[in-house]
């Protein structure tokens, strides 16, 4: 059986990465990656990168397939080439897997256009499950874990964070942020309302006499991947482009700090502290455009939320979490509560493919 796989973003290629060897061994796999970074995410797998609708259709028609398997992500600038393949899929009744990687992706509006054609979505978690059906999704959902986040349990966080801080020659004493950015294209103006507020925190936090360095570590997507310095040029950085991906470099990290998104995330699974920052006008706001009140892990406490600019307030947080223990402790304790060690859950790649098997068996009967 052939199987045909698209990804135009960096969270669903990571999604997917680890499963594609698993699903080699039971199908014939195309791969198609839509810009540069799901590419070079999946370079190992050599896909053919298809920018325009054009090179989708013809690797489409080319591999012929049984059956489409499309990851799901923030997109929402284009190109829209997964939306083309799709309509192709669904045109000759190909069955169609959809797999989401982060909560209600398909909300955004070339997903909602594209949801209809889904026969099978895989997601993350029950919530994930719970925002689908919620949005009147009648097509069968499987709750599989997400595979990009198994390796970062095999991470030893203290040996890293030892390892790299020697690396950059970080004393321990140092404070260290990690800011994920989100500045894509579409989130760009936001992004910088969010990082100019927390530079005027870790601007605040050093006059109080904390020693406080930076890595501001750009999103895959973004077209200006200097901006962080261009706004805040006093901060002390910490260059660590050496670093291939955002989470090899988490472990330097004392707390991790986003609008929202993966990285935070991570940072959970490593049981490092982590901020959302979730202002009115930036953060809040584009949550609201998949109809999210809030991100789901600072409703539990894994993650802080920070929903204003006071800035107090957010200086009052980092400096709990630069001297207070127990700060620490019930955050790592929420953590521990929302996302439970790899022990207590399924192999997430294996869990994804064995999901994709069974489906295909069944839409053949």
């Amino acid at each position: 059986m052939k199987l045909f796989i698209a990804v135009d973003a960096p969270g669903p290629a990571e999604f997917i990465a680890p499963v594609v060897s698993l699903l080699q061994k039971e199908f014939a796999v195309s791969l198609c990656a839509i810009m540069e970074p799901p590419a070079k995410i999946l370079a190992p797998f050599r896909p053919l990168r298809a920018d325009t609708d054009e090179i989708g259709e013809a690797a489409w028609r080319a591999a012929a397939p049984d059956a489409f398997l499309v990851g799901t992500s923030s997109l929402v600038k284009g190109p829209y080439v997964i939306k083309k393949i799709t309509a192709l899929a669904h045109a000759t009744k190909k069955p169609i897997i959809c797999f989401q990687d982060f909560w209600a992706n398909h909300r955004w509006p070339m997903n909602k256009e594209m949801m209809p054609f889904w026969d099978a979505v895989l997601v993350p978690d029950a919530l994930a499950k719970q925002l689908l059906e919620e949005d009147g999704y009648s097509g069968e959902i499987f709750i599989t874990g997400n595979p990009a986040f198994d390796a970062l349990e095999s991470i030893d966080v203290l040996r890293e964070r030892v390892r790299l801080r020697a690396q950059f020659n970080i004393p321990e004493n140092e404070f260290v942020i990690l800011y994920a950015g989100t500045g894509t294209p579409q989130s760009a103006k936001e992004d910088e309302l969010t990082f100019r507020f927390l530079a005027d925190g870790i601007r605040a936090v050093s006059r109080a006499g904390f020693s406080v360095k930076l890595i501001a570590r750009p999103h895959p997507r973004d077209i200006n991947p200097q901006r962080y310095h261009e706004y805040a040029p006093d901060l002390s950085f910490i260059d660590t482009a050496k670093l291939p991906l955002a989470e090899t470099a988490l472990p330097l990290a004392d707390v991790v700090i986003s609008m929202y998104g993966t990285n935070l995330i991570h940072a959970c699974f490593l049981r490092i502290p982590a901020i959302s920052i979730l202002l009115p006008n930036a953060g809040r706001a584009r949550l609201a455009a998949i109809h999210l009140d809030d991100f789901p892990l600072n409703m539990t406490g894994a993650t802080i939320g920070v929903y204003t600019a006071a800035l107090p307030a957010f200086v009052e947080i980092l400096e709990k979490i630069i001297r207070d223990p127990d700060y620490r402790a019930r955050i790592r304790k929420a953590q521990d509560a929302a996302l439970p060690p790899h022990s207590s859950r399924a192999n997430s790649a294996r869990a994804v493919a064995e999901a994709i098997k069974s489906f295909l068996a069944a839409s053949r009967r």
